[in-house]
This record gives C-alpha cells, sequence and structure tokens, in this order.
C-alpha cells in the first residue's frame, strides 16, 4: 500500500479531528470545515471514509446520529459575537411544548450562526447589545446542514443563561430585553427567550453542563 493510500485509509476518528485539507475533498456527512485552519474535520465519532473519485471525505458514525433537524430548537453556546454574526455551538436539541424540556445530546460537534438579520424582531444595531460570549441560547435551526443556519426572532428564542460581567452570577430573567444579577443589582441588555424563567428547563441545563465540563 502507498503511503498516499494509508493515508486516505478508512480508520477511527473523533470530532473535530482533521481529515483532509480543503483543496483535496470536499466535506461529506459527518463532517464540517474548519474554515480558519482550510481543513475538513470530523463531526462526530465514526470510520472516516474517503472517495478517492469523487473527493469526498464522510463519516460513518458508531452510534445513531443526531443531528440538528431544520424547524427544530437547540440548546447552545454563544462562542464568539461579531458586527455581522454571532457563531454558536450546538449541544443539543429541546422540547418547547406541550412544556419545555430536555431532549438528547447531539452526536457530536456542531457549529452555527445567528445573522443580524435573525437575532430580533427589531433593528439590530450592535449584536453585543444581545448576545455575549458564554451565553447559553436557545435557537430555531433553520437548515440540514454543517455549519448551520439559525434564528433567535420569535420570542421562546434567546438568551436562557447567562452569567454577570461583574461578579460572575447568573442573571435572573426581567424581560426579554433585560437580565438582572441577584447578588449585586447589575443590569444586563440581552435578547432574551421568555422561556429563561423556566425553572425545569434551567434545572435541565445545569444537569447537562455539569455533565458536559466533568
Amino acid at each position: 500500500m502507498s503511503q498516499s493510500s494509508r493515508r486516505f485509509a478508512e480508520r477511527r476518528v473523533v470530532p473535530g479531528e482533521e481529515l483532509a485539507v480543503i483543496e483535496e475533498f470536499n466535506p461529506g456527512p459527518g463532517t464540517y470545515v474548519d474554515e480558519e485552519h482550510g481543513v475538513v474535520r470530523a463531526s462526530v465519532e465514526g470510520v472516516a471514509h474517503y472517495d478517492l473519485q469523487a473527493r469526498i471525505v464522510s463519516v460513518k458514525p458508531m452510534k445513531p446520529l443526531r443531528v440538528p433537524r431544520p424547524g427544530s430548537s437547540a440548546i447552545g453556546l454563544v462562542t464568539q459575537v461579531r458586527h455581522d454574526i454571532v457563531l454558536v455551538e450546538l449541544y443539543g436539541e429541546v422540547r418547547l411544548r406541550p412544556a419545555p424540556a430536555w431532549l438528547y445530546e447531539y452526536s457530536g460537534r456542531f457549529l452555527g450562526g445567528i445573522p443580524v438579520s435573525n437575532i430580533s424582531e427589531e433593528y439590530v444595531k450592535s449584536p453585543d447589545d444581545y448576545y455575549r460570549p458564554g451565553d447559553i441560547v436557545l435557537v430555531k435551526v433553520l437548515n440540514s446542514r454543517n455549519p448551520y443556519h439559525l434564528s433567535t426572532v420569535d420570542p421562546p428564542y434567546g438568551v436562557v443563561y447567562a452569567e454577570c460581567s461583574r461578579c460572575g452570577a447568573i442573571l435572573d430573567y426581567v424581560n426579554t430585553r433585560t437580565m438582572k444579577c441577584p447578588r449585586c443589582g447589575h443590569v444586563e441588555k440581552r435578547k432574551v427567550s421568555v422561556l429563561a424563567s423556566s425553572k425545569v428547563l434551567r434545572l435541565a441545563l445545569k444537569r447537562y453542563l455539569v455533565s458536559y465540563y466533568r
């Protein structure tokens, strides 16, 4: 077997693992493009497969694949706020009706973005008046491919969990544009989900975050 053949032989991979440079292979199912580094990475744990004729790399998942679905509601972490988009790492899916509830964790690492036009019904001049890195947000998924297009325009969507920028305490819901720190009284602007005050959803998120960072 040649060195090139060994390089592109099927192998087990984990989420985030580099599979190929984008000049060599296009991303297939179970992968995503890391544009910053110009490479295709695995988005799920599984077996990497290289189609040398079509020049597509894909990953067959080891477990049933749970991915964001168009129209579904997802929980994610705001990782970066830019002038034109809010970047979100998606964790898992939630159910909004008949009552908010955590459903399941996604099979791998999925990324998404909330364009300025999809943040709120009102005119958005500065996205950092609505979201900040570290916020946990409830978003609506608009498409079926990673990185995902997201929206928080509708009332159920927005921040559900955020920390005070002064003392680090968890902010309380005041209204859909305001959160307040119960410890120091500091008030901060956000695009707040109307479900941010849901004790059921907050408890589910707390349990998940504890297990995620353990």
